[in-house]
């Protein structure tokens, strides 16, 4: 039996809240975006973004793979109810990301991606995706017309950035105008 790959700390609000964060909820309040359906990709635990989308109206389905951010959204799901419905957070690697168990996105947010893969993520017996594999699932998941974010101040964003070079030739993806730190493409 293999254990799962996890993060042994948290990015907590007593710290520092990530810019991108607060960038895209701002970007999606901005748009006027309301119903819509969004992967995030890293909660951090203040999880910022699932608790604004869920005021804006928006469905958030996220990822960590830090015990103790999972913990914080458990407790913040418990104090508010419109948390509770809008927001759903599980805890896992998101390298063993399984499309069968996904819905399609209006926004996905991969602002981490490439971001602590480990030594043995691609190995048989561990069985993970690559960050190649992890942006192909999610960018099938995103529904036409939909967006698909990047945060090039992302500590595994050189992998990335080498990544979409290909990723944009391949798939029906186009770059739009970015804001602040975010990098955007539309799906077409």
């Amino acid at each position: 039996m293999v254990k799962m790959n996890y993060w042994y700390m948290k990015w907590d609000m007593e710290f520092h809240i990530c810019p991108v964060d607060v960038h895209f909820n701002e970007w999606v309040e901005a748009q006027e975006f309301t119903g819509k359906t969004i992967f995030h990709l890293g909660t951090g635990a203040h999880h910022v973004v699932g608790k604004r989308q869920a005021e804006l109206g928006n469905s958030v389905f996220a990822i960590t793979a830090s015990r103790e951010e999972y913990e914080a959204y458990v407790e913040a799901a418990i104090e508010n109810a419109s948390v509770a419905k809008s927001y759903l957070c599980y805890f896992g690697d998101i390298y063993l990301l399984n499309p069968r168990l996904l819905p399609q996105f209006d926004i996905v947010t991969l602002f981490h991606l490439g971001e602590f893969m480990q030594d043995n993520t691609a190995s048989p017996e561990y069985g993970g995706l690559s960050a190649r594999g992890v942006l192909d699932i999610l960018t099938e998941r995103t529904r036409a017309g939909g967006y698909i974010l990047f945060y090039p101040d992302s500590d595994g964003y050189a992998e990335t950035a080498r990544l979409i070079e290909a990723w944009r030739e391949e798939v029906p993806v186009e770059p739009i105008e970015g804001y602040k730190t975010l990098q955007i493409f539309r799906k077409r």
